[in-house]
């Protein structure tokens, strides 16, 4: 009899969780819809990588802008911090492609 509680190990979706594929799909943050964001998004520039958990000002020094126009961009979407705020990475997703960047996480 087999243990109902036991992990499959013959199931490829085992060792990569989230319904990744491969191990740069679980590197990828997840890109935001346009419409969830409150201004127009730009071409894509690049892609950025970032350390996890990043901070405001780590990312304002990555986007190539002054942290306090990150802090005004997060109130934009609704979220409130300061700059030594460790940022949630769907708003870090946001405010990158504000700027025409798509973030990759540090592997």
């Amino acid at each position: 009899m087999t243990n109902p509680f036991s992990p499959d190990y013959s199931k490829r979706d085992y060792l990569l969780p989230n319904g990744c594929k491969d191990l740069i799909d679980l590197l990828r943050v997840p890109e935001p819809n346009d419409k969830e964001l409150p201004w127009p998004a730009p071409p894509l520039i690049g892609e950025i990588t970032i350390p996890v958990p990043v901070t405001v000002k780590e990312l304002a020094r990555l986007l190539h802008q002054k942290p306090f126009k990150i802090v005004a961009d997060l109130m934009q979407i609704g979220v409130f911090g300061t700059v030594d705020w460790a940022l949630p990475l769907d708003a870090a997703a946001k405010i990158a492609r504000r700027y025409g960047y798509r973030l990759m996480r540090e592997a």
